[in-house]
């Protein structure tokens, strides 16, 4: 466990860094606010585009 004092962003109380089933976070002993350490989920998507599928006719625009 960490202790990071007058680290809250919110009420600049003392921070200490804890985990569970759902991940890293911080907490504050002061007012309880929480906040993750961990980046969230991304996802890494490539759309190409350009090309049409075969059989499709081309239309004027």
């Amino acid at each position: 466990m960490t202790l990071l004092f007058r680290a809250c962003p919110r009420c600049n109380g003392d921070v200490h860094e804890r985990a569970d089933h759902y991940g890293r976070y911080e907490e504050c002993l002061q007012c309880g606010h929480m906040r993750d350490t961990q980046p969230a989920f991304s996802l890494n998507i490539k759309i190409k585009k350009g090309k049409m599928k075969p059989g499709r006719k081309k239309s004027a625009a």
